[in-house]
């Protein structure tokens, strides 16, 4: 069968299904119905006369396709996703919680399904703060966030906790580097998922009028679940380390789920990541629309 060229103005690239089953993926269409409506999409091509079709007339063959096989709803979700691409502001994506809650996962998962190719993390944030500044200096970002209690003085505390606000010094000192990363993303006009356990809702990113923000918390409500997670890591971060601090975890989890529920911030339930990432595809689907909305 002959390659069919997608054209975007003069330059033009061979149809991929990997890359179409991508797309219908990320409107909602599980991973599998999405790879064979792309193989379908490619069958349809091949049997056309030209050798070359534009991304408009790819996109609404795609979405006639769709309507075959999937119902118009489907369609109109592929359509409306399509719009992604031709967003003035970037997507941000934000994924807040304690450690061991599959934040990182979640992030990587989601990325895949939408396209986007910068994720980060703020732990890799913490840690170039603390290659710059000594202990002596900053010691609140020389401790994980769930030990941060142990550079609070007890008399500063007063009726607070001491590893919440440990934990929120350690958030504050991660902050600036957070909004230069979001700053920089705006600028660049890049689509970016950000993950950690110091994105706070309400005070670690702002809701920009330079970006389409979507702010999440992602938590694990059963403690023998989230326990769990630990024993599956390896590597430098041994399961003894965590599960010694659990307590302290739990804590952070409440603190950031109740500023959740303080700040309308959705809570995505990570017991099932496969949920998890359908729930986190909702959200940007949704934040999608709504700009896609406002800019008509």
């Amino acid at each position: 069968m002959p390659e069919t060229l997608v054209v975007k103005g003069v330059h033009g690239l061979p149809y991929s299904k990997g890359l179409m089953a991508q797309s219908l993926s990320a409107s909602g269409l599980a991973p599998d119905r999405a790879y064979d409506v792309a193989r379908l999409l490619e069958a349809r091509l091949g049997e056309r006369e030209e050798p070359q079709i534009t991304v408009a007339e790819l996109r609404e063959l795609a979405a006639r396709v769709l309507r075959e096989r999937e119902g118009d709803e489907a369609a109109q979700r592929f359509l409306d996703w399509e719009e992604l691409d031709r967003l003035e502001r970037p997507l941000i994506v934000t994924l807040g919680g304690a450690p061991g809650v599959g934040k990182s996962t979640l992030a990587t998962l989601l990325a895949g399904r939408v396209g986007i190719t910068r994720v980060i993390a703020t732990d890799a944030i913490r840690n170039v703060i603390r290659a710059f500044f000594s202990h002596e200096f900053m010691p609140v970002v020389h401790y994980s966030s769930f030990e941060a209690g142990a550079t609070v003085d007890p008399d500063e505390v007063g009726d607070g906790d001491p590893d919440i606000v440990g934990y929120l010094r350690q958030v504050a000192s991660v902050r600036t580097g957070v909004g230069a990363i979001v700053e920089r993303a705006i600028t660049e006009r890049t689509p970016m998922i950000l993950e950690g356990v110091h994105l706070v809702p309400g005070s670690t990113v702002a809701a920009n009028s330079g970006c389409v923000l979507v702010e999440a918390v992602v938590a694990i409500e059963d403690e023998g679940v989230h326990r769990s997670h630990f024993s599956l890591r390896a590597g430098d971060r041994p399961a003894t380390r965590y599960l010694d601090r659990f307590d302290q975890i739990r804590k952070l989890q409440r603190h950031l789920v109740e500023r959740a529920g303080a700040r309308g911030v959705p809570v995505i339930d990570a017991t099932s990541i496969d949920a998890a990432v359908g729930a986190g595809l909702d959200l940007i689907r949704n934040a999608v629309a709504a700009e896609r909305s406002r800019a008509e």
